[in-house]
């Protein structure tokens, strides 16, 4: 298949009846939506790379399922509904129109199973690894969205799922939060949130720097996967480490005023949601993370994670 044949596929496929998309996929130069709607208009990035975040031999369409998520995940934690998303491929040579075709059927489907519309973006090949590259933009569900710099002290802090051990499968399959960002919203202000990608620890420090402040965790009240304790009898390392700076875990980092947690839990129950919700800890004036043990002491807790080298 030709690189005009595979355009032409991929504009059928991601045909946009969305009123606010006056220009889509492959129709124009550009994208043209209508923002008359929205006052707020949010946009992240999320790259996922061949070696690194998938295998050469993973299923193309579970790929571009998490290609997807993964952007999406950053929307849901800005408590932002989605869109408009924009795709740019680069596809290792020799892969042929059958894989790339599975690609955009995960990417199409993702989107589509949250009300995004694919609007455009661009594909090429290369001698050097695959890679998926996601653009969503969203508006928020309340009149502004939710930053990470807006942490106030004494703020509880929220955590969604279980966390570590996500290289075991979770990795490739997961939920952005929306609806669990959607109900936190519709109890309280969420003062700040953020995704946890790159592990519990290194991401909440850096939730932390943003709002210039300190915070303190329980170890206790850790929510530690199943995943990372069966990880940990392979790695040597403790599953209490996998769940404080395993990446790509994908779940909700937030913190919310103190004295809400009672309602939170209430309407979390009522609503139905699956989704296991922890409270960690709290923020605090004094700058850094530290972690309360079982026993009571309290120490510096180092800000451990996936961190890319450059």
């Amino acid at each position: 298949m030709s690189e005009r044949e595979f355009h032409d596929w991929l504009s059928r496929r991601l045909t946009s009846t969305a009123p606010d998309v006056i220009a889509g996929a492959g129709s124009d130069d550009c994208a043209i939506m209508d923002t008359s709607a929205i006052t707020r208009l949010a946009v992240s990035t999320d790259t996922i790379v061949e070696g690194t975040h998938f295998n050469a031999e993973d299923d193309p369409l579970m790929i571009g399922t998490k290609a997807v998520m993964a952007a999406l995940s950053d929307l849901a934690a800005s408590g932002c509904q989605p869109k408009w998303g924009l795709v740019a491929l680069t596809m290792r040579k020799g892969l042929g129109d059958r894989w790339a075709m599975r690609l955009m059927e995960g990417i199409a489907g993702g989107a589509k199973r949250y009300g995004m519309s694919i609007v455009g973006g661009d594909t090429t090949s290369a001698y050097g690894p695959t890679n998926v590259n996601v653009t969503v933009m969203g508006s928020p569900y309340r009149e502004e969205a939710v930053r990470r710099d807006q942490a106030k002290s004494g703020d509880l802090i929220l955590v969604t799922g279980e966390l570590g051990g996500s290289i075991l499968g979770k990795h490739m399959r997961f939920d952005p939060r929306f609806r669990e960002m959607e109900t936190l919203l519709s109890v309280v202000p969420v003062n700040s949130a953020m995704d946890i990608t790159d592990g519990l620890a290194l991401d909440l420090t850096r939730l932390l720097a943003a709002s210039n402040l300190g915070a303190t965790i329980e170890e206790t009240e850790i929510p530690v996967s199943d995943a990372a304790r069966e990880l940990s009898l392979k790695s040597g390392k403790s599953p209490m480490l996998h769940a404080l700076s395993d990446g790509e875990d994908f779940e909700l980092l937030a913190t919310v005023p103190h004295g809400t947690l009672s309602e939170i839990m209430k309407v979390w129950k009522e609503s139905g949601i699956k989704t296991k919700l922890s409270c960690i800890g709290r923020i605090e004036n004094a700058q850094g993370l530290r972690m309360a043990s079982r026993e009571g002491t309290v120490r510096q807790l180092p800000p451990t994670g996936y961190d890319h080298s450059f």
